[in-house]
């Protein structure tokens, strides 16, 4: 066991560094190609901190492990709210003002409940992948149009972000290339070890991913959200919790159920799609006012999120 874990430590580490080295070379790419800033922030960023997520599917996938893939991105939507935007807002409040938010929180609330919809005949299907990708598509239109709408305060949150990696594109492009390599390669030790740790515990591949898979492939969004709000961005912290989130459900769910339908055991259709509905749900009053996280908000999504935890745990070994 003590393999296996270093061998998922190390696999994790892999993934933290693949994801950052990624998302800074993609972020330097579009700015070559004249991207706007907003659109780097909200869209290649984004994509980039679910990297993870769609790297560990698709080598789940591959691998015939399919509820570690489910689980891995209901574990990670669950983590990114009650764990990353809650651990946020606890060290520092987030007010924002990225009129965007208004718009996406309530998508992803619709996106869980729709999802749950799908996932309540015991599978996530081809006909519900492709819904899901159209629903992806749909959202970044919004994002899109959302763009020419935004303070020229967000604007600027956003474009010092990504002028951090204003480099030349030949750097850029091997910032990309390495972080592809070293995702693919993290992703594999990550599934491997994963697996093999599962039967030792004596624990599902579903609970597995729901928790120990989940969290890691979540650290880069831990990361990113950490550091904004140190630097005081707090648009970047909470939209790129928010914006995982959608990525996960509609466009890393979406390209996995296209390549293989995936099977949804009835405890997650019980227990953790409910869970992760409530979380997103819980941050509708929060962003609807004065679209603000408090630090008490914050000590709330945190205290759900380790008592689901600990749900899981329990009924796991138990």
């Amino acid at each position: 066991m003590l393999i296996e874990s270093a061998w998922f430590i190390a696999g994790l580490v892999l993934l933290v560094l693949g994801a950052d080295s990624f998302v800074r070379g993609a972020s330097g790419v579009g700015l070559k190609l004249g991207l706007s800033p907003f659109v780097i922030g909200m869209v290649i960023v984004g994509f980039g901190t679910s990297a993870p997520e769609l790297s560990v599917n698709l080598t789940a996938v591959a691998s015939g492990h399919l509820d570690i893939a489910v689980g891995n991105v209901v574990g990670s939507n669950i983590a990114n709210i009650g764990l990353i935007l809650a651990l946020t807002a606890v060290i520092i409040p987030l007010s924002v003002q990225m009129r965007l938010i208004r718009v996406e929180t309530p998508l992803l609330i619709l996106a869980s409940a729709a999802f749950l919809v799908m996932c309540l005949d015991g599978e996530v299907s081809r006909l519900d992948a492709a819904l899901l990708l159209a629903g992806f598509a749909g959202l970044m239109v919004v994002v899109f149009r959302g763009a020419k709408a935004e303070p020229a305060e967000v604007v600027a949150e956003l474009e010092g972000a990504a002028l951090r990696d204003a480099l030349p594109l030949w750097r850029n492009l091997v910032r990309l290339a390495l972080g592809l390599a070293l995702l693919l390669l993290g992703s594999r030790w990550m599934i491997e070890s994963a697996v093999s740790m599962a039967t030792a515990w004596g624990m599902s591949e579903l609970v597995i991913g729901l928790t120990i898979v989940a969290v890691g492939t979540s650290l880069p969004e831990l990361a990113s959200s950490l550091m904004a709000a140190w630097r005081k961005e707090a648009d970047i912290a909470v939209g790129n919790v928010i914006g995982s989130c959608l990525f996960n459900l509609l466009f890393i769910l979406g390209i996995t159920g296209m390549i293989q339908p995936l099977p949804v055991p009835r405890s997650l259709v019980m227990l953790e799609l409910p869970a992760m509905l409530l979380l997103a749900a819980a941050l509708y009053p929060m962003m609807r006012g004065d679209l603000t996280i408090s630090r008490r908000e914050g000590a709330l999504l945190l205290g759900a999120w380790v008592v689901f935890v600990g749900l899981q745990l329990w009924f796991a070994l138990g």
